[in-house]
């Protein structure tokens, strides 16, 4: 998807990838209060919203934003292929969740944050991912841990090929589906918060001329600790990796 970005940043079309196909031709029908009743209507229109609003929220956590850019109304919904009215809902929810913020013209903006509140996000992370990895190394089922496997390799080939947008993306997915093995609703919650918040800072490295944090090892540790279960291994892996990870980009915000 593409959005309006602030002017010190230079654009890169379909930011946030193709909007899904079922989000599109009916969008119209649907949102016409007219065509069908008003209560199946708002039921509707919150449908589309709650869309709009997962859509918005997943590119901010696996980095297809980076801090500073702006969302404007009209060219975000029309690139939904939605009115304005649900993607202002999910904007707004968004917003009441401080994953983004508003600039003077009332726009929404990614927020840039700070070096404290980056380096206090990366230790809960910490607490929050490494609990979550070790309960996830007790349940995980053959076919979650094959799953597992293949988005470790993923990343590794997206590393080999040396394509960092694909890096962040299966790393991001990673860290969350961990979290969902872990059966733990309430830690994601809180998680799916904080990657929002930190998720575009990792797209800073996007425009870094240095050599990204490549986490075969820690990916690979992690997912051994998994197949034997070993609960321990398994969150000190994901520590590492979270702490590794997150040195080069605290430089970014220094």
């Amino acid at each position: 998807m593409r959005v309006v970005l602030s002017s010190e940043l230079p654009a890169r079309p379909g930011i946030l990838g193709s909007a899904p196909s079922h989000l599109g031709s009916q969008s119209s029908f649907y949102d016409n209060e007219s065509t069908i009743g008003s209560g199946m209507a708002s039921a509707v229109r919150e449908n589309l919203s709650q869309r709009a609003y997962l859509r918005i929220r997943s590119s901010l956590i696996h980095s297809e934003l980076r801090p500073g850019q702006r969302l404007v109304l009209r060219p975000l919904a029309a690139e939904l292929q939605l009115s304005p009215t649900p993607v202002r809902e999910a904007l707004l929810r968004l917003l009441s969740e401080q994953a983004l913020t508003l600039d003077e013209r009332g726009s929404a903006v990614v927020p840039v944050i700070r070096l404290e509140e980056f380096q206090e996000i990366v230790e809960i992370r910490c607490d929050l991912e490494g609990r979550a990895g070790q309960r996830a190394a007790e349940r995980i089922s053959e076919a979650e841990l094959e799953h597992v496997g293949a988005i470790v390799r993923a990343y590794r080939a997206s590393a080999e090929a040396g394509d960092r947008a694909v890096m962040l993306g299966r790393n991001a997915e990673l860290h969350r589906v961990v979290c969902r093995i872990a059966r733990t609703p309430l830690i994601l919650r809180i998680l799916e918060g904080l990657w929002m918040r930190i998720g575009p800072v990792y797209a800073l490295t996007l425009e870094s001329s240095a050599e990204p944090y490549r986490a075969d090892d820690a990916h690979g540790r992690l997912l051994a600790a998994l197949a034997a279960h070993d609960g321990d291994a398994a969150r000190a892996a994901i520590i590492d990796d979270v702490r590794r990870s997150s040195e080069a980009l605290g430089r970014c915000l220094a």
